[in-house]
């Protein structure tokens, strides 16, 4: 049996990668995420009872993610070195990559993100195999292999997720409420720089707009302005899928949180000048996410939506459409992830 570590740096790492863990684990290998010290990681990994170590602790401004480039990847070096791992697996970066390659071990990396350049610079040369959507517009060279499907599908689709109604009574909410979860980021991400979402102003005219329409569940990666403070709700991190699911819509800065309300069936207003494969086909193609530069674009789509006749039925009838032509990434992947240890020269066809 086989050793695998899994390298984790945002909250939904966690979920991406859980359920290949656990497949993993029930085939007899041993599983160990190796975990950056950032939000609500060690939360999840705790939660859901998964085995990791943490490798470094995120600090602020561009100056930290250069030296957590550093500190970390030796870090996860070290780690490595204990822990013997036969496969190395992660959301595509050196500080796993770099490691896989000095050990001589196959390493798979996803990618979503096709303005995180300066990222695939670093790990192209390390990984065995690069795994994008087949949305991703970006060539990443003959290692690369699209799979039809998202990075969110593998911890959202029906046959790894089902809301349940539940969750909503602790909030005083049930299914049949109008509610909307919004989400404001921190912009502190290298793939963040240079990008920009809602002004101040548009930030309080949307949630006067939708407050006006339903309750609203305001979520922030860091600190929130004091005026804004009241529509923070308080909710166990575990609960936000099953919120989205319920949401009558999503407005928010953070590109996955608007991709995991779409393919739940929850409308997404996304609002940030950055923009990739996904997010677009979301909206091109399934008209389940409006991606908008700004603020009054975002305040113009919210509007048409809640004047939608039908729009929970509407949206549900396109994600049907979304569920039938993209595939559950989840199997995929411990596929992926098997077929790799036992020959590294490996490469899949799209499936």
């Amino acid at each position: 049996m086989a050793n695998i570590l899994i390298d984790v740096g945002h909250p939904a790492h966690v979920h991406l990668f859980r359920g290949a863990a656990r497949r993993w684990e029930a085939a007899g290998h041993t599983v160990l995420f190796a975990a950056l010290d950032r939000e609500i990681i060690l939360y999840l990994l705790a939660r859901y009872d998964l085995p990791h170590a943490v490798t470094y602790r995120r600090g602020r401004g561009k100056l930290a993610l250069l030296l957590e480039l550093f500190v970390r990847t030796w870090t996860t070096y070290r780690l490595a070195r204990r822990f013997r791992p036969d496969l190395f697996i992660g959301i595509g970066s050196p500080m796993a990559g770099l490691p896989a390659r000095l050990m001589g071990k196959p390493y798979i990396a996803l990618t979503d993100t096709e303005g995180a350049g300066e990222q695939h610079l670093l790990f192209r040369p390390f990984a065995s195999v690069i795994a994008t959507p087949d949305a991703f517009y970006k060539s990443l060279g003959a290692k690369q292999v699209r799979y039809p499907g998202y990075h969110e599908l593998a911890y959202l689709h029906p046959d790894e997720f089902t809301p349940d109604p539940a969750v909503l009574q602790p909030l005083g909410l049930t299914s049949d409420d109008t509610f909307f979860i919004v989400r404001f980021v921190t912009w502190g991400a290298t793939h963040d720089i240079g990008e920009r979402g809602f002004a101040l102003a548009e930030k309080r005219a949307m949630l006067r707009e939708l407050s006006r329409h339903g309750r609203v569940l305001l979520s922030s990666e860091g600190g929130i302005d004091p005026e804004f403070a009241p529509l923070v709700t308080p909710f166990p991190p575990e609960a936000i899928h099953h919120l989205l699911a319920f949401a009558t819509l999503y407005v928010g800065e953070g590109a996955t949180m608007a991709t995991e309300a779409a393919v739940l069936g929850t409308p997404a207003v996304y609002v940030n000048t950055l923009r990739a494969g996904t997010t677009a086909e979301l909206e091109e193609k399934y008209h389940l996410l409006y991606w908008c530069r700004d603020g009054q674009q975002a305040m113009q789509h919210t509007r048409e939506l809640l004047a939608m006749p039908g729009l929970e039925q509407v949206a549900a009838q396109r994600r049907a459409r979304l569920l039938a032509e993209k595939i559950n990434p989840t199997p995929w992947l411990a596929d992926l992830g098997e077929r790799l240890l036992q020959d590294p020269s490996y490469r899949p066809d799209t499936p």
